[in-house]
């Protein structure tokens, strides 16, 4: 991601969660102004690794990984995957996959051996994604979400990089 990028990564991301409201807190106004300004700020980090998803000319979803257990600390191995986030008119076309792939590829490159990433329990079209390519379910529970200001359902998924 470069510094260009940054409107099109915080849109995109509060366009595909928004699209994805699941629970009926998600709509309270409080709420949706808490996501919007985190993916503002987000996209203006420096710090983070996102890698963009062009098509046609044009940004089309993004992922970024991080250190789940450590954020921000390169030293502990990057091997969470934070974010994937797919514009609505794109999802189901194979770039979530694609993202995913060139995030993996780069935990291999640095011989991380396992990657992890997160979901809300209810996004089924993502747990059948990430099933799809590997990941298998480690965990299930309540954690509190900073981004949504709310205790959230989650299911966590491993896959090996061996």
């Amino acid at each position: 991601m470069t510094a260009s990028d940054a409107g099109a990564v915080a849109r995109i991301g509060y366009e595909a969660w928004k699209s994805n409201r699941v629970h009926q807190s998600w709509f309270e106004p409080s709420v949706v102004t808490r996501v919007e300004d985190g993916f503002l700020t987000f996209a203006g980090r420096r710090d983070a690794d996102v890698i963009v998803g062009v098509a046609a000319g044009e940004i089309i979803g993004w992922g970024a990984r991080d250190s789940r257990e450590h954020p921000g600390d390169r030293s502990r191995g990057w091997n969470y995957i934070s974010d994937i986030w797919i514009a609505p008119h794109w999802q189901g076309r194979g770039a979530g996959s694609a993202l995913i792939g060139e995030l993996l590829g780069r935990m291999r490159v640095e011989d991380l051996g396992v990657a992890s990433i997160e979901t809300d329990a209810s996004n089924d079209a993502a747990l059948s994604l990430y099933r799809k390519l590997g990941f298998t379910e480690i965990w299930r529970g309540t954690d509190y979400s900073p981004s949504l200001g709310l205790d959230q359902t989650k299911v966590r998924l491993e896959k090996s990089l061996l």
